[in-house]
């Protein structure tokens, strides 16, 4: 006969036949047979072994969830090597890395940068900004929740993030294939452009793409911007070449 949890089914319930009685990802009862053993198991024991089986069936990986953007687990960041593959060396991109001290000069780099697409784009920058701040619900929902509870749910500090870091990239890709913009050039150096442009697509200094549509679809202007964008993936992502 089996015991069972005062109030409750069989799940989990252990037999005095040194039975154990679980279930599956499917509900489906799971009966682990103890009897093999002439040694008797304390309740102890057979919790442990209860344990085992529970690992198995719990935690399957969701296939089908959306990624997050989050930070690397913590055995890949005890690795030296492969610390260049998310730790940016010259400007932050989003929230991970944004109070990083070794980066607070980007912090000033990527106003400057905001201010001239701001400028390039035709649009004011109050309208782009609201059309962050609209949709900062979505945007916040493509991190992991871990990585923003130093932000608040009035979102203002979140949304002028994503405002500059956005306008920041979209010039600083523009810059890198248009030749009309000269007065862009003038306050940054092409070898430290060179370094933003490898930090753009380091594991933890991510935006969400939605960011970048936001800032370029309220003018004609923006196309050009998306198109150094695409560009710049094709150059980087999908057929990766020198540094240029």
């Amino acid at each position: 006969m089996s015991s069972t949890e005062e109030g409750g089914g069989a799940v989990g319930a252990v037999s005095t036949d040194q039975t154990i009685i679980d279930n599956n990802t499917n509900n489906d009862y799971v009966r682990i047979d103890m009897r093999f053993t002439d040694v008797p198991l304390s309740d102890d024991e057979v919790a442990n072994l209860r344990s085992l089986y529970k690992a198995f069936y719990a935690g399957q990986p969701n296939f089908t969830a959306k990624p997050l953007i989050r930070k690397v687990p913590s055995a890949l960041r005890r690795n030296e090597d492969f610390k260049k593959y998310f730790m940016p060396k010259v400007i932050s991109i989003g929230p991970l890395h944004h109070d990083d001290l070794t980066l607070i000069e980007s912090k000033e780099l990527k106003l400057k940068l905001a201010a001239h697409f701001v400028k390039k784009v035709g649009v004011d920058g109050e309208s782009l900004y609201s059309n962050i701040k609209k949709e900062m619900d979505g945007l916040r929902n493509c991190y992991d929740p871990q990585e923003l509870e130093n932000y608040s749910d009035d979102n203002k500090e979140l949304a002028w993030m994503f405002f500059v870091d956005g306008c920041a990239i979209l010039q600083a890709v523009y810059m890198r294939y248009d030749d009309d913009d000269d007065d862009g050039k003038l306050f940054i150096k092409n070898d430290l452009l060179r370094f933003v442009y490898s930090d753009l697509f380091l594991l933890e200094n991510q935006l969400p793409f939605r960011v970048l549509e936001l800032l370029t679809s309220s003018s004609k202007n923006g196309e050009k911007f998306m198109d150094s964008i695409k560009r710049f993936i094709d150059d980087t992502v999908i057929n990766p070449g020198e540094d240029r």
